[in-house]
């Protein structure tokens, strides 16, 4: 799967809750800067929700980020991430 393909999915509890869409996938290391040891390592997923304000770009999106060990499938149009969070 494609980096681009995560673009949008939708994003959902366990308990199938939906959170939001993705926003942006983040990675270790700072390829810009040479560091391109961890550039291929997907760390953490960025999702949203957004109304009609924020998808015209009058309003930021609320994101929040889990790191991708919670993220439990992707399939069928939707990631669904773990309900557990860091402290579990």
């Amino acid at each position: 799967m494609k980096l681009t393909e995560f673009l949008k999915l939708e994003v959902v509890s366990t308990d199938g809750r939906h959170l939001g869409r993705v926003v942006e996938l983040r990675c270790e290391g700072e390829p810009e800067h040479g560091d391109t040891h961890h550039d291929r390592i997907v760390s953490e997923l960025v999702f949203g929700k957004a109304g009609w304000l924020e998808r015209i770009g009058f309003r930021a999106v609320n994101e929040q980020s889990v790191p991708w060990r919670r993220i439990l499938t992707i399939g069928d149009g939707k990631i669904v991430i773990s309900n557990r969070t860091e402290a579990d």
